[in-house]
């Protein structure tokens, strides 16, 4: 029988996590549903009203707050991961996730020099082995509030709006779970930069949301919501360690993903 995702709060101080871990590759496929992809999206994308993701079935209760969508979204994307790794022969993956509540704090062992994480959270912690998503923030995604203040947005890419744009945060940030589980930090860390691991996260979420796509869950309304968060997010910021790639290679490595619907295709962004 299949764990649930297990969700805890955490105690304790901590220091930010450089993203420099890791171990061993491993090619992972994914079944491939009659349904393409590559047929939902045309480049250049095209304008579409926003559409709602169906978590579930779709006669399934729907969430009705922004920490039900968070928790119902990071299954969904977990419940896609565990069949990838099971056709695969691997354990399924396991991570506990904690949304923030709006004003509140989280003590994580990536936090800040007061070993918390408060409304700006969107993060893994690799140390704690969970994904940590303010409501604050994640509602100001949802509603657009943050595209001023977004890199990419606030020169003019993308935009965030809509749930789709959160459920891409979602599984991006699920996406280096996967990349933990696998243990390509460890391998590639020392030798790879940050917006290696960045675009393959940002591929990861693609490939998640071709299945949705496959399932008939989502409509092209949704993909416009998730291309246009990738470009929002995307910064211009190459000198720095941490730059996470530039708001056109963001939305190329979910596109990408989503394209393919093969995790494995992923795999070219940690290729030197």
């Amino acid at each position: 029988m299949r764990s649930p995702i297990r969700r805890r709060l955490l105690a304790g101080a901590g220091v930010l996590l450089a993203l420099v871990l890791a171990g061993t590759w491993q090619q992972l496929g994914s079944a491939q549903a009659d349904r393409n992809p590559a047929d939902a999206l045309s480049r250049p994308p095209t304008e579409a009203a926003p559409q709602d993701l169906v978590l579930g079935s779709a006669d399934a209760e729907q969430p009705q707050t922004m920490e039900e969508f968070l928790t119902a979204v990071t299954k969904d994307v977990d419940t896609y991961w565990t069949g990838v790794f099971e056709e695969s022969g691997l354990a399924e993956p396991r991570v506990t996730y904690n949304w923030i509540p709006a004003g509140q704090t989280a003590a994580s062992a990536c936090g800040d020099e007061s070993g918390t994480l408060g409304d700006s959270a969107a993060a893994y912690c690799m140390a704690d082995d969970t994904i940590y998503i303010s409501q604050q923030f994640a509602s100001n995604i949802y509603s657009g509030a943050l595209d001023q203040a977004l890199p990419g947005s606030s020169q003019g890419y993308g935009g965030t709006t809509g749930d789709f744009s959160v459920a891409y945060i979602v599984a991006h940030e699920y996406g280096h779970q996967i990349q933990d589980e696998l243990g390509l930090f460890q391998e590639y860390g020392g030798t790879l930069p940050t917006m290696a691991f960045e675009l393959q996260a940002d591929c990861y979420a693609g490939t998640w949301a071709a299945s949705a796509y496959q399932e008939n869950r989502l409509e092209d309304g949704d993909l416009q919501e998730a291309l246009d968060a990738a470009l929002a997010v995307g910064d211009f910021n190459a000198g720095s360690p941490g730059h996470h790639g530039t708001p056109e290679q963001r939305e190329e490595a979910w596109y990408s993903g989503f394209q393919s619907g093969d995790p494995s295709a992923c795999s070219e962004y940690l290729q030197a």
